[in-house]
């Protein structure tokens, strides 16, 4: 199959990946969800944010989720990080965190 969309990954993401090739388990599960990005999109994703469209993909077992922006004008999706489920609390602070993120980004890139 081929790739419809140009997956970006930023320092945070690339950092992670690196320390998650150690792990097979979870490097098969971040495979496949980047995969799945690649082909299909944002369709797989769970929009959080319409104004920035900003997703998340979930897995449940072991709970992971994957946020990542679609970016409609460039066909790109910017993955930005990924974390293991703890707290509604911790999942909630790295939305509002990454929203700032994603403002201060594309504001720089006059993509915004």
């Amino acid at each position: 199959m081929e790739s419809k969309y140009t997956l970006v990954f930023d320092e945070v993401m690339i950092n992670q990946l690196q320390k998650a090739a150690k792990n097979q388990q979870v490097r098969e599960i971040l495979q496949k969800m980047l995969d799945k990005l690649e082909i299909g999109g944002p369709v797989f994703g769970k929009l959080l944010d319409s104004k920035l469209f900003l997703y998340e993909i979930k897995n449940t077992h072991p709970p992971i989720r994957l946020y990542f922006k679609h970016s409609i004008s460039t066909n790109e999706i910017y993955v930005f990080e990924f974390e293991m489920k703890t707290s509604g609390e911790k999942q909630q602070s790295t939305i509002n965190r990454l929203k700032f993120k994603t403002i201060s980004l594309f504001r720089s890139l006059n993509l915004f």
